[in-house]
């Protein structure tokens, strides 16, 4: 009986030397909102060190609940790439856990990365369009809202007039007849341009 012990007890700790279910490494987060791409994101992450199991693939995790098994080393979103297959795992804030799958279906210790949720939702801008009245004009065009280094091109492109000070009107009286461009930048950063007849 004590044979049979020692012989099992020896089986058991040779596998147990063997086996190794290493974590992934280096797991990398980074996200940032680029207007009009939204949320761009990348998760990524190194293969476990060696030696260890034969491994499968990954499990990633979006708090407790599995998201997907996948055998690349990461995961995103960047529609100016056309990189859309990982673009619904940002959908507010929790802790994602990647964890390594070996043979047998054999999950690593899980490593973690907790993110804030998306940086900016486009359902959250409310962009109103910039209006400029009256076109056509005659004397002064006034904005819907305030602009920054306001320019006014004709069509081949030359500056007739330049303002940098925040304005909400201008006046353009001395401008002859014909068809102008407007340009300029919103408080927000938002740059406009536009086509305006002067009479």
């Amino acid at each position: 009986m004590k044979k049979y012990f020692l012989f099992i007890f020896t089986i058991i700790a040779c596998n147990l030397v063997v086996s190794q279910t290493n974590p992934v490494q280096n797991l990398n987060w980074y996200h940032t909102h680029i207007f009009p791409y939204n949320n761009i994101f990348s998760l990524s992450w190194q293969e476990p060190e060696t030696p260890r199991n034969e491994l499968i693939g990954y499990n990633i995790y979006r708090g407790n609940e599995l998201y997907r098994f996948q055998t690349e080393t990461s995961l995103g979103c960047d529609s100016r790439w056309g990189i859309t297959d990982g673009c619904d795992f940002l959908t507010n804030a929790f802790t994602v856990y990647v964890r390594a799958v070996y043979a047998g279906n054999i999950e690593s210790e899980a490593v973690s990365y907790t993110v804030n949720g998306p940086a900016l939702d486009a359902k959250d801008i409310s962009l109103k369009p910039i209006t400029i009245a009256p076109n056509p004009i005659k004397d002064n065009i006034n904005f819907s809202e305030e602009l920054l280094n306001i320019k006014i091109c004709d069509l081949s492109g030359k500056i007739l007039k330049q303002i940098s000070n925040s304005e909400k009107s201008i006046n353009v009286l001395k401008l002859v007849k014909g068809t102008y461009i407007i340009s300029g930048t919103t408080k927000t950063g938002e740059k406009i341009n536009k086509k305006i007849i002067k009479e």
